[in-house]
């Protein structure tokens, strides 16, 4: 029902280790159920997690019914058996959500195919690859380039209105255009650059001009961008370049964004937590500022602010606390706007997706609120923090994981069907 819902609106919706266990369908003890934890995000509460059921033991054998790793790199998704329960905790093919390039080239195929404006779902975006043998930057950012100027706001009018350039009609619902969000009633014009392969904020760099960009381009080329937080150089050859929202809701004066989790199984059944959380950065919201502890609100990068935790612990709020201050909105009015545009992310991509029992997959979502209360989905995370960085997160991470192993381990193993703080969305 809410997939067809979705269909029907007319609005639009406003590290690697050097070794691995392998799989086997020899068990030592059929009583016992064998499990395996990579080091990494918190795996101890993993450990913790899974020891607290009957008759789970950790595997010295490579003989597992439950592995658990950073990504999926090890998987052989290939022989998971149907004889034998062995789940793995990621979905292959997560990457076509999981990459920034991927998510927006399936959002637009998507939108372009169901009549949907995909730059109402999510902020506008291009994809540039840097091909090795290609050093005309010129060339590679012609496209970003021509609607670069074509939507850059006129200095000697304040005007905040939709910009849009002239469209095709059959490609209107993917033609770039410019939401009144993005742009401050200053005209700054500010633009994000994205590195495809790193999370966590890491490699997020802001420019104001094409020049900056290419600058920006170059270093990346070279691996001297140095990543101000870490140790080393970061190096990318693929980026989304993302319009800034300059017009987001603060929350007293500071920017925020929200982290939403996702459970979704082999099944491709859509689950979402029904308790989250909003990050906060450390410093009041200024765009003549293109400071990283006042727009990138990453955990990663707010850690390392003198002002972390100086007006909330962890630099986080829960659900109730935005709904404080949004006067019981979000709740009412934002969360089922998030809910609809998960799943429309997940009706996005359902065609590339196989299913393999028994994976399942936690993804964290971040959106934005612009002023208006609209959310924005920026962009979708594997793997997502599970550091349990403030008292917060203390409780409602152990709980979270907790609730999703009720969901995929416990029925198959101690055929125990609890209640959970999960609500399904549907299935695809």
């Amino acid at each position: 029902m809410l997939q067809q819902q979705i269909l029907d609106q007319n609005q639009p919706i406003s590290s690697s280790l050097n070794s691995i266990p392998r799989y086997s369908l020899k068990i030592l003890n059929p009583q016992v159920h064998y499990y395996y934890v990579a080091p990494g995000n918190n795996s101890k509460l993993i450990i913790d997690t899974i020891k607290k059921r009957k008759n789970w033991q950790e595997s010295d054998n490579h003989l597992l019914h439950f592995q658990w790793n950073m990504n999926d790199n090890y998987f052989r998704f290939n022989i998971l058996s149907s004889l034998q329960i062995q789940i793995v905790n990621h979905l292959p093919n997560h990457r076509e959500l999981t990459m920034k390039c991927n998510l927006i080239k399936n959002l637009k195929q998507f939108c372009q195919s169901n009549k949907r404006y995909v730059w109402d779902i999510t902020p506008l975006s291009f994809n540039i690859e840097l091909l090795t043998k290609e050093n005309d930057l010129d060339k590679i950012l012609k496209e970003f380039t021509l609607f670069y100027e074509q939507l850059k706001p006129q200095n000697n009018k304040k005007n905040t209105s939709n910009f849009n350039v002239p469209i095709k009609l059959n490609n209107q619902y993917i033609q770039p255009k410019m939401h009144s969000s993005f742009l401050d009633q200053e005209n700054n014009y500010i633009w994000i650059l994205k590195p495809n392969e790193f999370n966590r904020g890491r490699g997020i760099s802001f420019f104001r001009t094409l020049e900056e960009l290419k600058i920006l381009l170059k270093n990346f080329i070279k691996g001297t961008s140095e990543y101000q937080f870490s140790q080393g150089q970061i190096k990318s050859s693929s980026f989304v370049i993302q319009k800034y929202i300059q017009r987001p809701l603060l929350l007293d004066g500071r920017k925020f964004d929200i982290r939403v989790w996702v459970l979704v199984n082999h099944n491709f059944d859509i689950y979402i937590f029904n308790q989250g959380y909003a990050r906060l950065s450390s410093e009041m919201f200024d765009l003549t500022q293109l400071d990283a502890f006042i727009h990138l609100t990453n955990n990663a990068v707010q850690k390392h602010s003198k002002n972390y935790g100086f007006f909330e612990l962890g630099n986080q709020i829960s659900y109730s606390e935005l709904d404080y201050y949004t006067n019981g909105e979000f709740t009412k009015t934002v969360l089922p706007k998030i809910k609809s545009i998960i799943v429309l992310s997940w009706m996005a991509v359902q065609h590339t997706f196989k299913k393999i029992k028994y994976s399942f997959e936690i993804f964290g979502y971040d959106f934005m609120l612009d002023e208006n209360l609209k959310p924005w989905l920026i962009e979708i995370n594997t793997n997502p923090c599970l550091e349990e960085s403030s008292p917060l997160l203390k409780e409602l991470i152990p709980k979270m994981i907790d609730h999703a192993f009720k969901i995929v381990i416990d029925p198959l193993f101690s055929k125990i069907t609890e209640s959970t703080d999960w609500d399904h969305l549907l299935q695809l």
